[in-house]
């Protein structure tokens, strides 16, 4: 099921903060999540997370609720003023997509647990806890994390939703509008193709609205990688992609484009089976079922944290496919690039992107940092190698992949 619209950071912060629930009435009370404008809210809209359960002697919401201001002299780890949705104020962003852990309160009488609290615009991740169980995630039953629903297919880990923008209350917030569902919107399909291993595995496909596969003129491609953990699921769950691009077509800032996502985990981040797989497989799945460019001038691949790690092995591996490639919270700085070639990777135009709170940008921990793009950068440096450096306001979490992927389809894409 796809998100609904009005109906961590790394150490998960604020973890047992309580909330009390807004005083209504018993039968106002609506399973699910609940987006209401609202003008004694300090955002401009209120939030109702309401959960059915006659058994639970205690039922917790864990979800992206954490907020910070930008500390221009902390970068790669969050500072340690973190704030509340009560906290709010006007210029704070999230971060974080399970950071806050809030105790819902039980509905006397009712099978009903209730929280409710103040959220500015954005896309948000959430799930339930029960009776003090922290590993196992309840998804929303009125809400489903999506699934793919294939063959050896896969689903997210968290239920979503959207707050809208309030221009007068969050205008120095981020305005979340680019992730707004639209009337014009593409459409999202999971289907099987054949893998490197000849096995089954599941792609997620984004045609754009209109999509006509008989249009003289080819669609251009965006393959996208998840991180660690994740599948193929993650970038149209966890990021919107999809909206964000139905926004920035119908915009014009964006030409209409298809997106492709795969699942990397099935083979256990080896990236040499994974440029292998992308190669041999995915793309002439693509090629031939859709009517797309063939040519390395249409073809481009975005990869985040693990996937940031995949794309600077496409990078490397495979340069003459590829005639874009943006790296996202995360590069293989350990990559032997004694054979690379390097005529075809300056060829390429490149993206370094990562949240200002991001360890993918600058590793604040462990002895040796062979991940952040603060180590990989000078790789590039050193052969000359040109490319766009983008931090955003987010940690590493789907707070800023989405603003990454809007920058690089509006700022890199086919320019």
């Amino acid at each position: 099921m796809k998100k609904t619209v009005l109906a961590t950071l790394l150490a998960a912060a604020l973890v047992g903060a309580s909330f009390s629930a807004f005083a209504a009435e018993e039968e106002t009370y609506v399973p699910g999540v609940t987006v209401e404008a609202d003008e004694a809210s300090p955002t401009g809209y209120t939030v109702t997370f309401v959960y059915e359960d006659a058994e639970a002697e205690q039922i917790q919401l864990r979800g992206a609720f954490a907020f910070y201001y930008d500390v221009p002299e902390v970068r790669g780890s969050a500072p340690e003023e973190v704030y509340t949705p009560e906290e709010w104020a006007n210029g704070m962003f999230e971060a974080g997509d399970e950071a806050l852990t809030i105790d819902m309160e039980k509905v006397e009488g009712t099978d009903l647990w209730v929280a409710s609290m103040p959220l500015p615009a954005g896309h948000y991740q959430y799930v339930f806890l029960k009776d003090g169980d922290t590993e196992t995630k309840l998804e929303d039953p009125t809400n489903p994390m999506e699934a793919s629903g294939v063959e050896n297919g896969n689903h997210y880990d968290r239920s979503t939703f959207y707050v809208p923008y309030d221009a007068e209350k969050q205008s120095e917030s981020i305005d979340w509008s680019f992730m707004a569902p639209i009337e014009e919107a593409g459409t999202v399909e999971y289907m099987n193709y054949t893998d490197v291993n000849g096995n089954p595995a599941p792609l997620g496909v984004y045609t754009p609205y209109g999509y006509d596969p008989e249009r003289e003129e080819p669609y251009k491609v965006v393959y996208i990688s998840h991180g660690g953990g994740g599948n193929e699921t993650d970038w149209f769950a966890g990021g919107s992609v999809d909206y964000v691009f139905d926004n920035m077509i119908a915009n014009g800032t964006t030409e209409p484009v298809i997106l492709v996502a795969m699942n990397n985990t099935a083979y256990a981040w080896d990236f040499e089976v994974i440029v292998n797989n992308l190669k041999d497989c995915i793309i002439p799945f693509v090629e031939e079922n859709y009517n797309v460019l063939a040519d390395p001038s249409g073809r481009a691949f975005t990869g985040l944290s693990m996937g940031g790690m995949t794309s600077t092995n496409v990078l490397f591996r495979v340069p003459e496919l590829f005639g874009y490639v943006g790296i996202q919270s995360g590069a293989d700085v350990s990559f032997d690039t004694t054979n690379v070639d390097w005529d075809a990777v300056k060829d390429t135009k490149i993206m370094l992107g990562a949240g200002i709170y991001d360890f993918g940008l600058i590793m604040t921990w462990g002895d040796t940092d062979t991940f952040s793009l603060t180590a990989f950068a000078p790789i590039l440096d050193e052969h000359e190698v040109s490319y766009g450096w983008e931090e955003v306001a987010g940690s590493h979490d789907w707070n800023t992949w989405p603003q990454l992927i809007k920058i690089f389809a509006e700022n890199y894409l086919w320019k």
